[in-house]
């Protein structure tokens, strides 16, 4: 049985109160019509229309930018960017990124193995990242001729395995290469098991719904 990490506390609510001075504004997080807007020392997952306690107005964004109005002028930021003040930018200086909670409580996101795009599900319970030879197939993973054959236990028993190790595992600004993994003969497990091997690289921080991973230097 998969192990995630479990909700912890609410989420800090919306408001419309503007700041009394400019406030860094970075973008931890994005997501199709949603963002986790980090503004001054406070971090909040807002839709599009909603606006931070800092007065941070979130008015789009998708999977690669967001677009936000403070006092007046509008930024599209990216991951890992900022504005601070006047129109000006500055680079996030630690890789990181936030995932909400689906409906079942889990958390996903897109990522690549191989500079080729995937869907990830956390899992603290999976030491390795684990997928399927299926999915394997599709991104082309030699692992047959580069993995070592064994078996791994799972909740249907025994499964033949090839453990290897992964060239790179990206989330969004976050790359860790040579990263240990078990591809199970067959066509489970259907989701990629974001597992410790990569997880280890980075902090874990999970309040109101929204794990925040933070790259380890």
């Amino acid at each position: 049985m998969l192990k995630h990490i479990m909700l912890l506390t609410g989420i800090l609510g919306a408001g419309s109160v503007l700041a009394a001075g400019p406030v860094p504004i970075d973008i931890v997080g994005l997501f199709k019509d949603q963002a986790v807007i980090r503004s001054g020392s406070g971090q909040t997952l807002l839709k599009a229309g909603e606006t931070t306690p800092q007065g941070v107005t979130l008015v789009s964004a998708n999977a690669r930018e967001a677009v936000v109005s403070y006092q007046g002028e509008q930024h599209t930021l990216g991951l890992t960017r900022q504005a601070a003040g006047a129109g000006g930018y500055t680079e996030a200086q630690v890789a990181q990124v936030s995932i909400p909670a689906d409906g079942m409580g889990q958390y996903r996101i897109r990522g690549a193995i191989n500079n080729r795009f995937v869907d990830f599900l956390v899992d603290t319970g999976a030491s390795v990242v684990a997928l399927s030879s299926v999915t394997a197939d599709g991104l082309g993973i030699d692992y047959r001729s580069r993995g070592q054959k064994g078996f791994v236990q799972t909740a249907q028993g025994n499964a033949e395995s090839y453990f290897m190790n992964l060239d790179s595992v990206t989330v969004a600004g976050i790359t860790t290469h040579n990263v240990q993994a078990a591809v199970i003969t067959g066509s489970h497990p259907t989701d990629i098991l974001l597992g410790m091997s990569f997880l280890k690289s980075v902090s874990m921080n999970e309040q109101g719904g929204v794990l925040t991973l933070v790259h380890k230097h």
